[in-house]
């Protein structure tokens, strides 16, 4: 068996970082800052790696277990409040980027290595990482034989009431601050003026959102006036794509904050072969199968002239999970429960009922060895990163 190199892997990430930043070469190096901040962060940048990997060392796979709509790049993260179409504020899956159709035990493997690699932020021993691993695990099984939702721990929420707090205006000031009367994204660390060519197309784009929403437009759409528009920077592994944040104003005068993102193939594609189903739409699909309410007002747009794109409501990234402030105990469990219920119920939605195959300790081992692989070339990542960053002289 051939042990992976990291350095291999790391000028392999650093290849696909500087492909996806092509289009907007200031944000490679904003990229590698984020990648290189901790190895959860690495991993949370480094999906398409990961499945790479898995690829190259079929040893590393399962054989069994059902096959449905999986996140693709599952992580404790990717779990947060959000308000849906309905107005309820849910504590659900929320990001659906490389969702698409796979072996169910990709999401499992997935969040069990991320639990290991999220150990520094707890302050966890390797023994107390494990432990919380295999409770998300059992949760997860829990739940996809058919538990209940489980009661949220404080933490979880603080988040959910926060989210249920926040007003229109709060939303638009914390983004979109007024300047003169006017408001607008302020260009800088969190916005950067859109392309020629996405500012062209930006009218045409917001017709197409609001034709994509069909019967769930609402009734002010018809009289959306943009206010500002710009690239928003926000992620790990999608940083680098498109994404125009736009507000707009209806006849009314209420303004509201919406969000284009590039849709790009799946991650696991790199294991699974490619995807028939075009990627806004694969997205869109996972997302209504994963989760019962999806993100408010999500939909795909047709083919575009800036590539595939989907639209939302945007929401506070504020609002998912904040690893830094956990530690070791037994809100941290209760946390990594819920969070291993959310995606049991998620995939017991989509596929039905499902046995739970026996691999969980067979899973639990190949996290293990995923983790190290994955801290192995986080510090590989972060020396290149010192290079290309701060060139050595």
């Amino acid at each position: 068996m051939r042990v992976p190199d990291p350095f291999e892997l790391a000028d392999r990430q650093i290849e696909l970082d500087r492909a996806l930043c092509a289009h907007k070469t200031s944000l490679f190096a904003r990229k590698l800052k984020k990648l290189a901040s901790s190895p959860l962060g690495f991993f949370r940048g480094s999906a398409r790696l990961f499945y790479e990997i898995l690829a190259e060392n079929r040893h590393l796979t399962l054989d069994s277990g059902p096959t449905g709509h999986v996140v693709g790049d599952m992580h404790l993260e990717n779990v947060g409040a959000y308000r849906t179409d309905t107005d309820d504020v849910v504590f659900d899956l929320n990001d659906f980027d490389d969702a698409t159709v796979a072996p169910l035990w990709v999401d499992k493997l997935r969040i069990a290595v991320s639990v290991l690699l999220a150990g520094r932020s707890f302050q966890a021993t390797a023994v107390e990482s494990l432990t919380l691993t295999s409770d998300l695990l059992v949760a997860y099984e829990e739940a996809a034989d058919g538990a209940d939702e489980l009661p949220l721990p404080k933490p979880i929420a603080l988040l959910c009431e926060r989210a249920r707090k926040r007003s229109r205006k709060d939303l638009l000031d914390m983004r979109a601050p007024l300047v003169e009367g006017r408001r607008s994204f302020a260009r800088g660390e969190r916005y950067l003026e859109l392309e020629p060519a996405e500012e062209a197309a930006l009218p045409t784009l917001i017709d197409a959102y609001r034709r994509a929403l069909g019967p769930r437009v609402p009734g002010h759409a018809a009289s959306w006036r943009v206010v500002d528009a710009a690239h928003r920077i926000a992620g790990n592994g999608s940083l680098g794509r498109r994404r125009i944040a736009f507000i707009v104003r209806d006849d009314a005068g209420t303004e509201r904050l919406f969000e284009l993102k590039e849709a790009a193939p799946a991650a696991a594609e790199a294991l699974l072969g490619r995807s028939e189903v075009e990627p806004a739409h694969r997205v869109v699909k996972a997302a209504s199968s994963l989760v019962k309410s999806p993100p408010r007002q999500l939909v795909a747009l047709p083919p575009t002239s800036v590539g595939a794109l989907i639209g939302r409501k945007l929401c506070p990234e504020e609002d998912k999970l904040d690893l830094a402030k956990l530690s070791v105990g037994p809100k941290l469990s209760s946390v990594a429960r819920v969070v291993g219920n959310v995606l049991g119920r998620a995939h017991r939605r989509d596929v039905g009922p499902f046995t739970i195959p026996s691999y969980r300790a067979d899973l639990l081992d190949r996290a293990v060895y995923l983790a190290g692989i994955f801290e192995s070339v986080y510090l590989a990542f972060s020396r290149l990163s010192m290079e290309l960053v701060v060139p050595h002289a």
